[in-house]
């Protein structure tokens, strides 16, 4: 049953950063893109600064998680060159 369980949290690991981090881009891209002011013949059609706003908080969020899962990969190597310990745990 152990097996199972494992292949289910990867599974499910998989799915969030596979297919929902790229989502919450597309989201951010959207939010961007409607915050944003629109020149349509020779008019300026103004965009909703809050969607502006939302739209770099996504960005952030995505850009932390990408920034996190690289220093997760490396944590060994940078604890064996470095002695630092970024992480408080899963180190051998």
């Amino acid at each position: 049953m152990d097996i199972v369980e494992s292949i289910g949290k990867v599974l499910v690991v998989g799915l969030l950063f596979g297919a929902g981090l790229p989502a919450l881009f597309a989201v951010g891209l959207r939010m961007h893109e409607q915050g944003s002011d629109v020149v349509l013949d020779g008019s300026i059609i103004k965009g909703s600064p809050a969607r502006r706003v939302l739209s770099f908080v996504i960005f952030g969020v995505v850009a932390l998680v990408i920034i996190t899962a690289l220093l997760w990969i490396t944590r060994q190597t940078l604890y064996f060159h470095t002695g630092i310990k970024l992480f408080p745990f899963g180190y051998k």
